[in-house]
């Protein structure tokens, strides 16, 4: 399954595919989706086959790129915080924040429901961010569907990047290390986190026809997530409108 992501592993890209969104070679997702059974059938090679060459143009469709992939992300993540000590903001029974252990949580449904999973980019900063920082290239939108781990120490956020890197249905097409300390963390009001940018490719996502769309995974301390409360967003905001990013 996915025999051209297998092999974008190995080759090289030109500046103008290199993490960017790409898209199926058809008309649209869901065009696409509802005719492929027909024109692929399962099992053959040519059901897998993406093109990350050309981008996509279609905010409308990367969004709904975004949506379909959303689960299949949030799955990945509580899969590599079970095998790296990861943390999600949690809500406890009398409505306090704080971050709670995946490992103590995750066969207690109840328990899960309280778990903030980060949402979907809105369609309203995603125009803001093509009209300020991407001159309207849809394609360079890759954290539309994201979510984040966070993690007690290095050594934790270390073994989840080796875990993702591990991960066969994997193609990461992008990293901004915010944690290197050559850094200046100024462009980002001292925020710092280690950002993967990928593409997931399982038999889930092929289905849907969205193994070609990137999406993002941050991973940061605990220290710094801390800070990226309610009022710390605010002030972000702030900081990034006066930037004009």
């Amino acid at each position: 399954m996915c025999d051209s992501v297998e092999a974008s592993r190995h080759a090289s890209h030109d500046g103008s595919s290199r993490g960017r969104n790409g898209r199926w070679p058809k008309s649209g997702l869901f065009s696409f989706s509802q005719s492929m059974h027909q024109d692929f059938p399962r099992g053959s090679s040519a059901f897998s086959r993406v093109d990350f060459s050309s981008k996509i143009t279609s905010l409308d469709q990367l969004c709904a790129q975004a949506t379909g992939l959303d689960p299949i992300l949030r799955a990945k993540v509580q899969e590599w915080a079970l095998g790296s000590q990861g943390h999600f903001r949690y809500t406890d029974d009398h409505g306090n924040q704080d971050f709670i252990l995946w490992q103590d949580v995750w066969e207690d449904p109840d328990k899960i429901e309280r778990i903030r999973f980060a949402k979907l980019k809105t369609v309203g900063r995603a125009v803001e961010k093509l009209m300020r920082s991407y001159r309207e290239d849809v394609s360079r939108l890759l954290d539309v569907c994201r979510q984040s781990i966070v993690f007690e120490n290095v050594k934790d956020l270390i073994a989840c990047v080796h875990l993702i890197q591990a991960d066969p249905e994997v193609t990461i097409v992008r990293v901004k290390n915010r944690l290197d300390p050559s850094y200046n963390s100024y462009a980002s009001a001292g925020y710092r986190d280690l950002a993967l940018n990928m593409r997931i490719c399982n038999e889930h996502s092929s289905h849907i026809a969205v193994d070609a769309h990137v999406c993002e995974v941050q991973l940061l301390l605990k220290e710094v997530a801390r800070i990226k409360n309610e009022d710390g967003h605010k002030r972000y905001i702030h900081f990034r409108n006066m930037r004009g990013q």
